[in-house]
Formats: C-alpha cells, structure tokens, sequence
C-alpha cells in the first residue's frame, strides 16, 4: 500500500490514548477522537521511551510504561516507512513501533483502525 492511502495515522494527533490491552502476543492501543474510537494494533511489540530509558517487551516496568500512557495526548505522528511509526506523547514520552523486515513478528507489524478505515503495515 503506498505512503498516501497511509495517512489515517496522522489522525492521532492531539488525541488521547485511552487504553491498552495486552492480548497473547500482540497490544491494542485504544484512542477516542470527538467523533469516534481508534485502535492501533500493535504485532510488532512497541518500545516506550520515557527521559533516558527505553522499555522493550520483557524488560521490568514495560507494561506499566505503556499504561502511564493513557489519558496522554499524542503530540506528533512520524512515519517513516520500512522505518517505523513513533508517536510522541505529552512529556515527551516516544512509543515506538518497528517496520524493519528483521523486526517483523509476523506477516504484519501494525493495523490502524477506525470507522471503515483500515491500514496494515
């Protein structure tokens, strides 16, 4: 799919996060816009990186990491593709989720969705 018809994603600007489900080995992220819901799902298992830390999957404090994000605004959207997708949070907080090729869980790193909207990376 090209860079255009990815730009959904953008749609997170200024808006909160407000969950984050830990489903077996993938996370959901639950964001609410003025008119409707978003989820990013996550294959490719993001990093959180808060000041001078960086948390990865496995590593002690990762889960509540990604909790301290809720309520949180997303200040800014990066795509970058074969790269990754950052979201910049109040505080500065980067979560990060890799589309390098080596990085790939799977056959997916990441679905966005909202309303009939759907992008897979």
């Amino acid at each position: 799919m090209s860079l255009e018809n990815r730009l959904g994603i953008y749609w997170l600007k200024g808006v909160e996060m407000t969950s984050v489900v830990f489903i077996r080995d993938y996370i959901q992220l639950g964001f609410e816009g003025i008119y409707e819901p978003a989820t990013l799902n996550t294959y490719t298992l993001p990093t959180v990186q808060n000041n001078k830390y960086t948390y990865s999957h496995g590593t002690k404090g990762y889960r509540d990491e990604l909790c301290s994000l809720i309520n949180k605004k997303v200040e800014k959207v990066i795509l970058v593709e074969n790269e990754g997708i950052k979201l910049v949070f109040e505080m500065n907080i980067l979560l990060e989720i890799s589309l390098r090729d080596e990085d790939y869980e799977g056959p997916e790193a990441a679905m966005f969705i909202r309303g009939d909207e759907t992008v897979v990376w």
